[in-house]
């Protein structure tokens, strides 16, 4: 390479680098500290078998039930527990969702849900 394509490549790099160092800026505020949500409810019972129920509720609208059960599986010779139950949150945009599904041998299924979250996952 001769001497002048070099010095072209240098002050092309340069610019380059020059640009873009002046375009970058940052920002100076700090960030916000998010709200700690408050637990108002929390009721959760279970047994010696591993069958289960549970109820929570948060100030922020976030809430969900579940309730684990034992039943005979399809040999007849053991136990699997199945669930089912629902959830709710507030979405950013301020809707209550809520979800309700089961969870069994033919995997997790939501029954019913509200505001467009998909039938099938």
């Amino acid at each position: 390479m001769n001497t002048i394509t070099i010095v072209v490549l240098a002050v092309f790099v340069f610019s380059q680098w020059s640009t873009t160092a002046a375009v970058t800026t940052y920002s100076t505020e700090k960030p916000k500290t998010p709200a700690v949500a408050q637990l108002l409810r929390n009721d959760y019972v279970y047994d010696n078998s591993g069958q289960f129920s549970l109820n929570y509720q948060v100030d922020d609208g976030t809430s969900q039930t579940r309730e684990g059960t034992l039943v005979l599986n399809d040999e007849g010779d053991d136990y699997v527990l199945i669930q089912k139950g629902s959830y709710s949150y507030i979405s950013p945009e301020g809707i209550k969702v809520t979800v309700t599904y089961t969870a069994d041998k033919e995997g997790f299924k939501i029954v019913e849900s509200s505001n467009d979250v998909p039938a099938r996952v």
